[in-house]
Formats: C-alpha cells, structure tokens, sequence
C-alpha cells in the first residue's frame, strides 16, 4: 500500500507564506517528501533469493525475492491434470457414442427383429397347429419360449440402441461443464498462487530498506522491502484563504533547497484540499498555529536525485 512518508517534521514557517507582494506567485516553506510503498509476501514460504540491497535501483517488473514454490508447482501440475480429464468427460458426454458403437447397435437391433420376426411366425404356425391337436404340449411349448426370448432380445436391443443415441442426459451434460469450470478456478488459484511466489516491483524506484534474509520465513503480509520513488518527490504547503484563491491544479511551482539556492526545482500544483484546518503544531509561533490554512500539495522533478526526503525547502507557485 502506498503511504507518503516523511522521514522529519515538517517545518512550516507560515510568516513566509504569502504573494510577496507579487500577485503571480505564492510562496511557501515545507519539507520535501518521498512516496513509499511496503512491498510483502503474497504467499506464505521460506525466503530463497532476496535479489536487491539497500540503495539499488529496480525497475518495475523485476523480481525482488524469490519464496520456495516446490509445493506451488506440483499444485499447478495437479490442477492441470484434473482440468485435462473434466474437459474430456465433457466432451465425450457431448460427442455422445461413437459411430461405430451406433453402427453395431443398429445391425443388433436389425438382427433382432429378423429374429423376432421368425419366432412370431413359428410360434403363429405352432398355435394353429396345436389348435388342431396336430402338434404335442412339449413343441407349442418351446414355440413360445423362443417367441418370448426373441421378444425380450428385440426390447433389450432397442434400449441399447436409444442409450448410445442418446448418450447422456442435459443434467449430466450441464454436471459436466460445472467440473470444468470448478477446474478451471482451482488451476487459475493455483498459478496466481506460484506467480505471487516472484515478489516483483510494482514501479521503478529505490530499495530503501531491505527486511529479510534469504532462509527466513515469511508469511501472508511480512515486509521485505520498502520501496521509494525518488524521481518525483513531493511537498506540502499551507496557505491562507486569501492566497488559496489564486492556486489551481496544475500551477507550476519552482522549489529551493537552503543548501542549494541557485539550484531550482521544477513542480507543479497536484492536490488542493478542499477543507481548511489549524496549522500544523510544529509551526514555532503560537500566532502561526492558531490560523486556518489549506493544504497543497506540489509533485517535484527529481532527475538528478538532489532531493532526499525531509530537506526544508522553499516553494513558490506561479498563478495565472
């Protein structure tokens, strides 16, 4: 999470804020700014690498610790080999049978019904005949055993034969696509997981602070580095009502070191606060500290690196 921190109290010399007689300019005193950022560990794990000492300069994207992903790995293996067999259940409950299954079911059931259709005619034959007392009980008998076993074929064939056309039911189908899916998450888990074991910069700045070792443990949320962007630094300032009226976003401001005063800043006007409140209590006069000011905020190029977090300065912001 992003904080801006400063590393000393502010020293706001209010008595020198003002236009200076100049009704394009506003004047005043602060103390310059960096903007921090605590990076932690995403993933709980043993500390491998710990890429970068104090004072270095990263860029964003690089990866600044390194936490043991052994176990991150096989879980990314695992979830891809349950995602693999999801999709193919899926897809063969939607192919449905295959065609040479289709083709031998339609010639069982073809031959059933040739089969039935031969018994019904011996055993229609057989009960004239027996009718006419021509033929004994023993061969009426097995008439009608082998028309009932011809019957019980042809049905048994044929529902064989409607299950391979109709392989599965929606509610399996739609069964289906949901494990795909629940795969689908548990693989994306599992790889933001191994990912999150890359502790990467999120923006190009300065290692400040360097607070583990490689060895150490670090769980969900333990610091490893602070990192700072000190191209563009930042001051606050506060000014009066009168003076605020004059000060929009964007207003450029040049800003002044005590030890470097032939040296300018280039900033500019980033935050106006839309409420007034007392001076800060570090001011030094009790007369200071009882006004309302409004604070602004100024955003300052730091190419050369001259600016370090807690250097007074002087502004001056140029209205239009």
């Amino acid at each position: 999470m992003k904080r801006y921190v400063v590393l000393f109290a502010f020293a706001f010399l209010l008595a020198g804020c003002g236009s200076n007689g100049n009704k394009n300019e506003v004047t005043g005193t602060g103390t310059v700014e960096a903007t921090e950022s605590s990076i932690a560990a995403q993933v709980p794990g043993r500390l491998v690498k710990m890429n970068f000492e104090e004072g270095t300069i990263v860029q964003q994207g690089d990866t600044l610790a390194e936490i043991d992903h052994r176990t991150l790995a096989q879980q990314v293996n695992q979830a891809k080999a349950a995602l693999e067999m999801a999709k193919q259940q899926y897809d063969l409950l939607v192919a449905g049978a295959r065609s040479e299954d289709l083709r031998v079911g339609e010639e069982v059931v073809k031959q059933a019904k040739a089969n039935f259709q031969l018994a019904k005619l011996a055993f229609d034959r057989t009960s004239k005949l027996y009718a006419e007392h021509s033929v004994p009980q023993s061969q009426m008998d097995a008439a009608r055993a082998q028309y009932d076993v011809a019957q019980a074929q042809l049905a048994s064939a044929q529902q064989t034969l409607e299950k391979l056309q109709h392989y599965a039911r929606p509610e399996e189908i739609r069964s289906a696509a949901a494990q795909v899916q629940q795969a689908q998450a548990a693989l994306d888990y599992a790889t933001i997981a191994f990912e999150h074991s890359y502790v990467t910069a999120p923006f190009s700045g300065t290692a400040l602070d360097k607070l583990q070792e490689p060895g150490d443990f670090a769980n969900v949320g333990t610091p490893l580095y602070t990192i700072a962007n000190l191209k563009t630094m930042k001051m606050t300032v506060y000014i009066d009502e009168v003076d605020l009226a004059r000060i929009r976003l964007n207003d450029k401001a040049q800003v002044l070191l005590d030890g470097m005063p032939d040296h300018p800043f280039d900033g500019r006007v980033i935050y106006i606060s839309p409420t007034a409140e007392f001076t800060p209590k570090n001011v030094e006069t009790k007369q200071d500290r009882i006004k309302l000011v409004f604070a602004v905020k100024l955003a300052i190029a730091n190419p050369d690196g001259y600016l370090k977090a807690g250097l007074p300065a002087d502004a001056t912001i140029y209205t239009k």
